[in-house]
């Protein structure tokens, strides 16, 4: 492999909706071949999604990255060969949100997003665990956290009528902040 320069990925769209796809773009390698992969992105059987060859036009590498089963935010990572260096950015990510997900504010913690989104629906929390992922659930665990939240509407305060919703956050990059990814009946 000869890197020209440093690498330089570009997505297009940067943000895709659910089952929909970005194409790649991939300039400052110089190599035979070029493999890209969303890492932590999974499959409805819960099956990693597969390395993807990408097409070479000139000297810019292109093609259409897989689609993950879950919303979430996924590393890009590129490599020359099959068992070859794998190449990552801090700044290389698929974000597949939601519409509107990227407009909601953004908080220090995890849990802030958990409280955030029960003030939403006029709720106060009565508790709040960070919940082990699912085996199908590949996603970095850095860069998404899964909540079981326990609530109660004003109008019934009584333990038994108590509801609870399962919150993700996802945070922008490894550094950045946390915001609701979606918020479900079940993990």
């Amino acid at each position: 492999m000869l890197l020209v320069g440093t690498p330089q990925v570009t997505l297009h769209p940067g943000v895709v909706l659910l089952r929909h796809s970005a194409s790649v773009t991939v300039t400052g390698i110089a190599a035979p071949t070029l493999e890209v992969h969303l890492r932590g992105g999974s499959t409805s059987l819960g099956k990693a999604l597969p390395w993807t060859e990408l097409t070479r036009v000139g000297d810019t590498w292109r093609g259409r990255l897989p689609l993950p089963e879950l919303r979430g935010i996924y590393p890009i990572e590129l490599r020359v060969a099959r068992g070859g260096e794998v190449i990552r950015s801090d700044n290389w990510f698929l974000r597949v949100f939601a519409r509107g997900t990227l407009a909601r504010p953004s908080f220090t913690t995890p849990e802030d997003v958990a409280r955030y989104w029960v003030s939403t629906v006029g709720a106060r929390i009565q508790a709040l665990k960070l919940w082990p992922r699912p085996a199908f659930d590949l996603r970095d665990t850095r860069l998404h956290q899964l909540m079981v939240v326990a609530y109660s509407l004003p109008s019934k305060p009584n333990v038994k009528d108590r509801l609870g919703i399962f919150v993700t956050a996802v945070r922008d990059g490894y550094h950045g902040r946390w915001r609701l990814l979606e918020a479900t009946a079940v993990p």
